[in-house]
């Protein structure tokens, strides 16, 4: 067992030089634990909110990174579902209460984890537990089925495209929207029906509406997609943190649902599900009945340039951090 490694440690909140490069003792597994040695970690924007004091839920050890892929190193009392030298992926800590994956080892709860998609590259795969776990939480707070009518804000992010994905594959009618015609082409290529933003508005004068809406965006993404929905209808967002007029939601009887998936690596509840989803979602993706997310690969020397990157221009493509040290 190695006596030090290389993390990336939030030493405060702020800029995104808070982040800081230092030689710390590895970490070591307790019961129901697995040490893995990370091989990619997963970027998500929770990362920079987190890192800037915007979401109060930084990880006492201050090491963020929600998604991981690696090779477990060792397993702590009580693991029986991996062995040494598993390859796994999951959204796996970054949280309050749990260790992030910007760094060579990382200690997890193994009921997060699941056996990595082989047909991904480490890269690939870290890029899919938090985004595919949205979703997938979404659609099932919606209650999808075959033949619904699906509305996704945003459907060409990466939760978007795993929505899209998901429920096209559960036999839904799915129409979504992307800020370029590009994006819009992208969704028609995945099988859904791609609308700019800026048409989602004459929908609703058109009289379209949907049964189940999802937002990816919060703010006006949550009020166009109240407007979208049909009386009676189901909203499901990922970002409800502001203050909203619900009198659409009032005046049709609307069901709203708030989805926020880092709640069972707070609360500790429902863990098992996400393991077990995910080792679902790997066979799809082995299969190819589901499509991998394009990505940018960084190295783990550009961490701090990653946060300053997303900030100042997001992101066309997931992005991943690769662990060079």
């Amino acid at each position: 067992m190695r006596k030090d490694m290389k993390a990336w440690v939030m030493t405060d909140t702020g800029a995104p030089d808070v982040l800081q490069l230092q030689t710390i003792e590895p970490p070591q597994p307790a019961a129901g634990e697995v040490l893995i040695r990370v091989s990619a970690s997963g970027f998500n924007p929770i990362d920079t909110k987190i890192r800037a004091g915007l979401a109060l839920i930084a990880p006492a050890s201050g090491i963020l990174g929600c998604d991981v892929c690696g090779v477990i190193e060792a397993l702590g009392p009580d693991v029986t579902a991996f062995k040494v030298g598993d390859r796994v992926y999951g959204m796996s800590g970054g949280v309050k209460g749990t260790q992030g994956s910007l760094a060579q080892y990382q200690v997890a709860d193994a009921r997060l984890l699941a056996l990595a998609p082989e047909s991904l590259t480490d890269e690939q795969a870290a890029a899919m537990p938090l985004v595919s776990l949205t979703a997938d939480q979404a659609l099932q707070r919606l209650q999808i089925s075959a033949g619904d009518a699906l509305y996704i804000g945003g459907a060409s992010g990466g939760v978007g495209q795993m929505a899209l994905q998901l429920a096209s594959a559960m036999g839904c009618d799915v129409t979504g929207s992307a800020g370029t015609a590009e994006r819009v082409a992208h969704i028609d290529a995945m099988g859904g029906k791609g609308v700019l933003h800026s048409e989602a508005a004459d929908l609703v004068v058109d009289g379209k509406v949907f049964g189940k809406v999802l937002d990816t965006f919060g703010g006006p993404g949550l009020q166009m997609a109240l407007q979208l929905a049909a009386p009676y209808g189901q909203v499901a967002t990922i970002n409800a943190r502001a203050q909203y007029d619900l009198g659409q939601a009032h005046a049709k009887a609307l069901t709203l649902h708030a989805v926020f998936v880092l709640l069972p690596l707070l609360n500790g509840i429902g863990r098992e599900a996400f393991g077990q989803r995910l080792q679902q979602i790997a066979q799809q993706l082995d299969n190819g009945s589901l499509k991998p997310l394009a990505i940018e690969v960084f190295s783990s020397q550009d961490v701090v340039e990653v946060h300053r990157r997303y900030e100042s221009e997001g992101a066309e493509k997931k992005l991943v951090i690769k662990a060079d040290y």
